[in-house]
C-alpha cells in the first residue's frame, strides 16, 4: 500500500510541476508544488527503512541538496525564506533561449523579465522553478 501511496503522490507532484512550468509566475502553483515535495519526504519516511526519527531524516534530506533545503525552509514557514517577484535582466546572448512570451515582454521592458524567486535567510535569490526541479531530483536520489 505504501508504494501505491508514493506513486499516487508522485503523480500528483508531477502534475503540479507541469502546471508550474506552464505558468512560472503563478505563486500559488509554485507553493503547491513545494508543499507536495515537503509531503513526499514524509511519505518516503513512512514507507520505512529510513530510521526512526522523521526530524533527523528531514534534516538529512535538506542537507544533501541546497534546492531541497530551500524548499523545506519555505514550507516550514519560519519566516526566513520567502517567494518574491524579481525583475531579471536578460543578456542579449540568452534571447534565443527565452520563451516567446518572455521575449516579447523583454523587448518592451528594457531587456528584462519577471521571475518568481525564492529569497533565503542569507538574502540570496534563487529561481523558484530551478529550486523545485532540484528538490525533485534530490527526492529521486533517495528512492
Amino acid at each position: 500500500m505504501a508504494d501505491l501511496d508514493l506513486a499516487a503522490h508522485r503523480a500528483y507532484l508531477e502534475a503540479a510541476m507541469q502546471a508550474v512550468r506552464a505558468a512560472p509566475l503563478a505563486r500559488r502553483k509554485a507553493l503547491l508544488a513545494a508543499m507536495l515535495i515537503d509531503g513526499h519526504i514524509d511519505r518516503l519516511f513512512a514507507s520505512g527503512g529510513r530510521g526512526d526519527d522523521i526530524l533527523a531524516y528531514r534534516a538529512a534530506m535538506a542537507a544533501r541538496s541546497p534546492a531541497l533545503g530551500r524548499i523545506l525552509a519555505l514550507c516550514g514557514q519560519s519566516g526566513d525564506t520567502a517567494l518574491v517577484f524579481d525583475t531579471v535582466a536578460v543578456p542579449l546572448a540568452d534571447y534565443g533561449r527565452l520563451a516567446v512570451e518572455d521575449f516579447m515582454v523583454s523587448l518592451y521592458n528594457d531587456h528584462s523579465v519577471q521571475r518568481l524567486r525564492l529569497v533565503t535567510a542569507d538574502g540570496e535569490r534563487h529561481d523558484m522553478l530551478d529550486s523545485l526541479t532540484g528538490a525533485i531530483a534530490a527526492l529521486d536520489d533517495d528512492i
